[in-house]
């Protein structure tokens, strides 16, 4: 009866190591937006690029985490499939109050300011959230600041893409468009906008590797410890300096210990 006993035992141990190297080969599967210069597509390869993309692709590697080749879609669609399917991520999320239960966060991947955008000669000047009131403001459907927005009671219209609200702005389908800086100029630069300017900063939020909430806690840490070394020793400074943007690399220490 002993020795059946001891046969169960280690059985059962092996069956839990067998599951555990199922799950550890399974890999990592990355989701992202068009959402330049933090994420878009390249052209020529027509895969993902950009700041987050190369940071969090340069993580994966030195954390040797099987993960997939980030794969873009719909910000909304890829939100839903990160919260619902385990041994996911998304990025680049900002990290919000209104978030923060609902994923495991690792990062900052990026840093980003939202402003709005106005026309420059419908001469809008704004000193806060509230004086946007009388106007229509763009924004895209699950954007982390539509809570802020909502809150201050702005008249709101939402799209699925970023790229629609800038020639929304020029044909004045909307008045405001409420956008990160940098992928706001980004996107302005590569259509062609001109006449656009920023109004109001009204956010400061750092952006990050937002996974499944049921990651385990320990790959989090490590995931974040490695990260935090990429800072340190330079990498992220020179993967923004290969984009022109080394002015705005988050500093290491900004990272969150």
């Amino acid at each position: 009866m002993a020795g059946r006993r001891s046969l169960l035992r280690l059985s059962a141990v092996l069956l839990m190591i067998t599951c555990f190297a199922a799950r550890a080969s399974e890999p990592l599967v990355l989701y992202t937006e068009e959402y330049p210069p933090f994420n878009w597509t390249d052209r020529t390869t027509g895969s993902a690029t950009g700041l987050s993309t190369d940071i969090v692709v340069e993580l994966m590697r030195r954390a040797d985490t099987l993960a997939s080749v980030p794969m873009l879609m719909p910000w909304a669609r890829a939100m839903a499939l990160t919260s619902k399917n385990t041994n996911t991520c998304l990025f680049s999320m900002a990290r919000t109050p209104e978030r923060e239960t609902s994923f495991a966060w690792i990062g900052p991947v990026g840093r980003n300011e939202w402003v709005m955008y106005a026309r420059a000669e419908d001469h809008i000047r704004l000193t806060s959230l509230a004086d946007a009131r009388p106007y229509t403001v763009g924004t895209i459907i699950d954007d982390a600041m539509i809570p802020l927005l909502r809150a201050n009671q702005l008249k709101l219209s939402i799209v699925p893409y970023n790229r629609t609200n800038g020639p929304k702005l020029k044909m004045q389908r909307i008045q405001l468009w409420s956008e990160g800086r940098l992928p706001g100029l980004y996107m302005m630069e590569q259509m062609g906008i001109t006449g656009v300017e920023a109004v109001l900063t009204f956010a400061h939020y750092d952006m990050y590797l937002a996974c499944n909430k049921t990651m385990d806690a320990y790959e989090v840490a490590r995931l974040n410890t490695l990260l935090r070394t990429m800072y340190r020793d330079g990498t992220v400074r020179r993967i923004y300096a290969s984009y022109g943007f080394d002015n705005y690399a988050p500093r290491a220490e900004q990272v969150a210990k």
